[in-house]
C-alpha cells in the first residue's frame, strides 16, 4: 500500500463563483450584434484608485449601452468591485454576468442588480 503524500496538492472545486443573470426570451438572430464587454478605465492605486472612464467593447448592443449616460453614472461606483461586466447570447436568452468571486465576498447587490435591469431593457429594444 502506498503511503499518503504528507504535503498533497489542492485539487477538486475551488470556492470561486459568478452570479449570471439571463434575459429571456431572445431572438437571437445575430450573435455578433448582443455580444458586449464592459471595462473600466481606472486612475490611481490601492485606496487612491478612481474610475475615470467606462468602456463597452462590442456589437450594437455595446453601441447603444455606451450612448446610455445614465447606465454609465450608474456603473461608476460599482466597477472597482464589480471589475468586468460580460454578456453573451446563447440559443434563445442573453446573459449577464461579472467576474467570479470567493464565496465569502458573493453576495446579491441591490443596485447591481438596477444595472443589470437596465442592460436587460435595452437588450429588448434592440431585439425590436
Amino acid at each position: 500500500m502506498a503511503k499518503p503524500d504528507p504535503n498533497p496538492l489542492p485539487y477538486g472545486a475551488l470556492p470561486y463563483f459568478q452570479i449570471h443573470y439571463l434575459v429571456e426570451p431572445v431572438n437571437v438572430s445575430t450573435p455578433s450584434s448582443y455580444m458586449a464587454k464592459c471595462r473600466a478605465k481606472t486612475k490611481g492605486h490601492l485606496e487612491e484608485k478612481r474610475i475615470t472612464e467606462i468602456e463597452w467593447v462590442g456589437g450594437r448592443l455595446a453601441e447603444r449601452l455606451a450612448a446610455d449616460k445614465e447606465l454609465t453614472e450608474m456603473l461608476k461606483p460599482l466597477m472597482l468591485k464589480e471589475g468586468e461586466i460580460s454578456i453573451d447570447p446563447q440559443k434563445d436568452r442573453v446573459r449577464v454576468y461579472t467576474k467570479w468571486k470567493r464565496e465569502d465576498k458573493l453576495q446579491f447587490d441591490p443596485e447591481f442588480f438596477q444595472v443589470v435591469e437596465r442592460i436587460a431593457r435595452t437588450i429588448k429594444k434592440l431585439e425590436s
